[in-house]
């Protein structure tokens, strides 16, 4: 089966935003293609284009020489164009067969039969009757996989596909994705993990303020050069000194124990852990094994036993996070839109979220205003985010400039620890380059950090020490030095 897609002139305009200005591509089967580019850049656009989710205002799409018309998502799966979106379309409560009946239109015996073939060829290991919720990240991947297959499409778009996986699982699927290639199916590939490019794909096409910008041959190209293409300037390289060997335990978390009544949240058991001044301590592990709960329970969001954490010799587990601030600690959550800022107020509102009592927003019971107004424009300044107007509402900053604007208001007022949790998810090269020269420079100051991370390369460029948090549980803390990301991917699959 010989393949290929054709995108022509293809323009979408949007009020004040080109998305797509006048690109052209043309894909062809037996090769792996990337689709980079910056938050912003315009490849998220481009794919819901050829998913039908959007349609463009000018441009043709071609698939073997027929000009293809994709008005609905419908249409380009009729076409033989599947998509795996970086987050799953699953019911999580029915069971993986039920799930793959809802999206097809045969008989219930033949489908089964046509699932059972495409598991035994791509030797797919998962037990159809057992509720999605059951699954690994990495098998339910395979279940969005095996949804597009029964169509047997002639395009696979995957965005994002490793950001859950373990290092074990990524492997698995680039083996599925070679196997694809190799059998006709034309695979377009979105990512911001530019070490998975040069691992999997042919051919890199980079995409920057909705202009195509380069198109080239990986065996040309190595991270640098792509990472250069991607924000149009050199990076410069970040590298972590050695941490300081200093012996101060700053925060001190003992028999820490989270049970429950949630039963899609995970119980925290036994947790035991330190960290001294200037310290990175990095946990890893595949999302949904507690990472969440211990970052609510060390923020203050989860009250625990007062006993169970001790920060600055003070203990402090029964306290909320407004009066864990006011003993220098600061947070980033994972979901910047949800936790960490009201997406509808402004920048300066924003910034007033996290009220300590050295910041002086508050006169007598009144806001003071210009205050809040005189510290949100320091952090724009110091922190990088691509805006002058503290007016403007934080719904319309890209996701890298929010996580600026969200770190900058935590550290403006020099916290000794910052507890993170996914702090570059969903960035591009740049904006991530940027967190981690700023989380870098914080233990440099003799400040601390807790960062929970999904990514693993983040958690080795970073950390000085590691752990692995599975199901609730927390392996033995390790030195960064001796960890590989092999073993890391051992110990976040739930062995010893």
């Amino acid at each position: 089966m010989n393949t290929n897609l054709k995108i022509s002139n293809v323009t979408k305009i949007y009020p004040g935003c080109v998305a797509n200005d006048n690109v052209s591509l043309e894909f062809n089967s037996g090769k792996i293609y990337a689709l980079l580019g910056e938050n912003g850049a315009g490849k998220s656009t481009l794919v819901k284009i050829l998913s039908g989710v959007i349609i463009p205002d000018e441009g043709k799409i071609y698939l073997n020489e027929n000009n293809l018309k994709l008005n609905s998502p419908l249409d380009a799966k009729k076409n033989d164009i599947g998509m795996v979106f970086q987050h799953f379309n699953l019911f999580e409560t029915l069971s993986v067969f039920e799930n793959l009946i809802i999206d097809s239109d045969e008989q219930r015996d033949s489908l089964r039969e046509k699932i059972d073939t495409i598991m035994k060829k791509y030797n797919f290991s998962i037990d159809l009757d057992i509720p999605v919720l059951n699954l690994s990240a990495g098998q339910k991947q395979k279940v969005e996989i095996i949804r597009c297959l029964i169509r047997s499409p002639k395009v696979l778009i995957m965005d994002e596909p490793t950001s859950v996986l373990t290092e074990q699982e990524t492997s698995e699927l680039f083996l599925s994705l070679k196997k694809f290639s190799e059998e006709g199916i034309l695979i377009i590939y979105i990512t911001h993990k530019l070490k998975e490019v040069m691992q999997l794909c042919d051919e890199v096409a980079v995409m920057r303020r909705g202009k195509l910008v380069s198109v080239s041959e990986i065996k040309n190209e190595n991270i640098e050069s792509l990472a250069n293409k991607m924000v149009g300037q050199n990076l410069k390289t970040i590298k972590k000194k050695k941490a300081n060997t200093s012996s101060d335990q700053l925060i001190k978390i003992t028999n820490l124990n989270f049970i429950s009544e949630d039963p899609f949240e995970t119980n925290l058991m036994d947790i035991n852990f330190s960290v001294n001044r200037g310290e990175c301590l990095g946990i890893a592990g595949i999302s949904g094994n507690g990472q969440s709960e211990l970052f609510q329970v060390l923020s203050g969001e989860i009250i625990s036993e007062k006993n169970s954490i001790e920060f600055n010799n003070n203990y402090i587990g029964d306290l909320n996070p407004q009066e864990r601030r006011e003993y220098l600690m600061a947070f980033s959550p994972e979901d910047r839109l949800e936790q960490a800022a009201i997406p509808q107020m402004k920048i300066f509102e924003n910034v007033a979220l996290n009220n300590f009592k050295s910041s002086n927003f508050f006169n007598n019971g009144l806001i003071n205003e210009n205050k809040i107004k005189e510290h949100s424009k320091k952090i724009i300044s110091d922190f990088n985010v691509n805006t002058d107007n503290i007016e403007l509402k934080s719904q319309f900053l890209s996701g890298g400039n929010l996580q600026k604007l969200i770190i900058g208001r935590e550290l403006i007022t020099s916290p000794d620890l910052l507890i993170c949790f996914n702090p570059t998810w969903g960035l591009d090269v740049g904006a991530i380059n940027y967190i981690h020269e700023t989380l870098i420079k914080i233990n440099e100051q003799n400040k601390s950090i807790i960062l929970i991370s999904t990514d693993t390369d983040e958690l080795l460029k970073l950390s000085d020490k590691i752990s692995v948090i599975h199901k609730g549980k927390l392996s033995k803390i390790m030195n960064a030095e001796e960890v590989t990301s092999e073993k890391l991917g051992i110990l976040m699959g739930g062995a010893n």
